[in-house]
């Protein structure tokens, strides 16, 4: 795909129907991965309220997770809060709860996302392929397909710019073409 077609059709793109937040995800990333941080942009997630995001419809519960500063992992549901521990390691982030340890690999990070995919082939067991949590005042009441299209602004807006700055240019580039006649 050429620079061009990306820019412009960035602007009409619509996003297509999911059935799943893991086929939402599995869509978006690719268009919003190089807006990505690093795991080690740690002030990122730390200390912040991050509501967890699922498809299912009977998920009613308000799932809060907090990573602090030295390890320590806190899931709030309802008010009720459970410890446990997250570190970055073989090149992902291990979550220690439940008497659980869990390597996930980062798939997208900014201030208000926070998509992980669980190692393995999670989908074989009919398990989901993604931890999706969100900057709780962005989550808040929103359903999944909405923030997936929020996500999916940071690629329209971000390519709309560049597609302005490429028509700016090609505009100056004739301007002074005409002008050197």
């Amino acid at each position: 795909m050429s620079i061009f077609s990306t820019i412009f059709n960035s602007v009409n793109l619509e996003l297509p129907k999911f059935n799943t937040l893991d086929e939402g995800v599995d869509f978006v990333v690719p268009y919003v991965a190089m807006f990505s941080e690093r795991l080690n942009e740690q002030s990122l997630y730390l200390d912040k309220r991050w509501l967890e995001v699922r498809d299912d419809i009977n998920f009613q519960e308000n799932i809060l997770h907090v990573f602090k500063e030295g390890g320590v992992y806190m899931r709030i549901l309802e008010g009720d809060i459970a410890t446990g521990n997250w570190e970055l390691n073989l090149g992902g982030f291990i979550l220690k709860f439940g008497g659980k340890n869990e390597l996930f690999e980062p798939v997208f990070l900014n201030e208000d996302y926070f998509i992980l995919k669980k190692h393995g082939n999670q989908t074989l067991k009919g398990h989901k392929k993604y931890f999706v949590v969100v900057r709780e005042g962005l989550a808040r009441r929103k359903e999944w397909i909405d923030l997936l299209e929020i996500l999916f602004q940071i690629y329209r807006g971000n390519t709309n710019y560049i597609a302005v700055v490429v028509l700016l240019f090609f505009v100056v580039a004739i301007i002074v073409f005409f002008s050197l006649l």
